[in-house]
């Protein structure tokens, strides 16, 4: 999608929220997004999709009379309402500007050009750009050395039905008007930022960002939302005729249904926020595990299978299938994922592959019989190692933590689910891709 596709949708999505905004939960949350802000007097400070200027009007407080805060929206409906904000302030908000640009292009914008920040906000937008780190990298070139960016992402589960559009939208080869898939951590937040060259300080869960926390949905309401979401909602016209829609209403449904357990689906009200820093001498920050050196190693039981991975470990799934309890004897196994390329075995004399499906092949010791590592042909780019096979002790970053039980309507009887806030699913997100096994 073109940062142009992008800004026009951007229009389309918000020009009619543009005058009832700052009566949402989005005022609370401005609030409470500023108490992260490291941000002091007389700093110059780039507030990104400021849409009505509820951070902006905050900041602009912040810095007082000797700092200066430029927020800039595409949206004229936005910016109509927080220069409506400005002029009401009577002359109080003469260290703010707002600007009308695309966020994606700053350098088109005039008053932007040789001008450098010491603060960069994006408060829940990030969202709307089809590629963050490629948004991130922009956006960096506009701070100064030791300069600060603070932004927000959506939980798997926040505005879950919004998520199962963008899915369901995803496998119909549509575009739509934000891109969340990728946000699934406080680890997708990070690695974002880290590969746009910033050293992350802090990642962090804001919990009950609209004020309702979490709440469950009969799987059965799938249809109440899919009228809601592309009969009544479909702003950028994504589903525009008869037939694209009765598509996706099959395909809504079986995603929707994804996320079931035990006949309910369960949403999130929670961000994830980062605060990140450019080098203080402007340089591009390199975190260990995007050099070439050895991130971690692991290896089987009696030790003939040797690997070592120079990229930094996924957060845990923990697969509930038949096939991974049949191969680990157990209720299930864990699996981190690592790019393929990153991945050396050093020892594989007993290495073996074992084919199950037609959508992916398994590697195991034939020596100690340990589980070792699984990859999906639809996904050949990525392999997934067993957490178990990892050597816990050569890790240089910080251990991955468990982040979605997948395949749950195959759960053995006896596992009781951990009480954490992993995400769970009655399949996978990428069930739909699995060729059926062969008879």
């Amino acid at each position: 999608m073109t940062s142009e596709r992008q800004a026009d949708n951007a229009i389309r999505f918000f020009e009619s929220r543009s005058y009832n905004y700052d009566d949402t939960w989005h005022a609370d949350f401005a609030k409470r997004f500023l108490s992260y802000l490291p941000i002091q007097p007389g700093q110059q400070v780039l507030d990104l999709a400021c849409g009505t200027g509820l951070l902006s009007f905050l900041e602009a407080e912040a810095v007082g009379p000797t700092g200066h805060v430029i927020g800039i929206d595409v949206t004229p409906g936005m910016l109509t309402v927080a220069a409506y904000k400005k002029q009401k302030a009577s002359g109080k908000c003469t260290n703010l500007d707002f600007l009308r640009g695309d966020v994606l292009h700053l350098e088109e914008t005039e008053a932007l050009k040789g001008k450098t920040f010491n603060i960069i906000t994006v408060a829940s937008a990030l969202v709307l750009f089809p590629d963050p780190n490629a948004a991130i990298e922009h956006w960096a070139g506009f701070l100064k050395p030791g300069g600060v960016i603070t932004l927000d992402s959506t939980h798997p589960r926040n505005l879950v039905s919004g998520m199962v559009l963008e899915r369901t939208a995803r496998r119909l080869e549509l575009p739509m008007p934000y891109n969340r898939e990728w946000s699934q951590s406080e680890s997708s937040l990070k690695d974002v930022l880290e590969s746009a060259g910033l050293q992350v300080e802090k990642v962090l869960t804001v919990e009950n960002q609209a004020g309702y926390g979490r709440r469950y949905y009969p799987v059965e309401e799938w249809d109440d939302f899919f009228v809601e979401n592309v009969i009544v909602k479909d702003v950028a016209r994504t589903f525009a005729n008869n037939e694209i829609r009765r598509k996706a209403q099959g395909v809504f449904k079986e995603e929707w249904e994804k996320l079931a357990v035990d006949g309910k689906v369960e949403e999130v009200d929670a961000v994830f926020l980062a605060v990140a820093r450019k080098p203080a001498d402007g340089s591009r920050y390199i975190p260990t595990g995007l050099s070439k050196e050895v991130v971690f190693t692991g290896g089987c039981r009696c030790s003939s299978i040797q690997y070592t991975s120079t990229a930094p470990p996924s957060d845990i799934t923990f697969c509930h299938c038949r096939a991974c309890q049949q191969v680990s004897g157990s209720g299930f196994l864990p699996f981190i994922d690592v790019p393929t390329d990153s991945l050396k075995f050093t020892s594989s004399s007993t290495l073996k592959t074992l084919k199950l499906s037609e959508s992916a092949d398994r590697t195991f010791c034939t020596g100690c019989g340990a589980p070792i590592t699984m990859k999906y042909h639809f996904q050949e780019e990525v392999t997934g190692l067993t957490m178990g096979s990892v050597d816990l002790d050569s890790l240089t970053v910080a251990q991955p933590r468990v982040k979605q039980h997948i395949f749950l309507k195959e759960r053995a009887p006896w596992v009781v689910l951990p009480g954490d806030d992993a995400e769970r699913l009655e399949a996978a997100p990428f069930a739909h891709l699995l060729v059926p096994k062969s008879s």
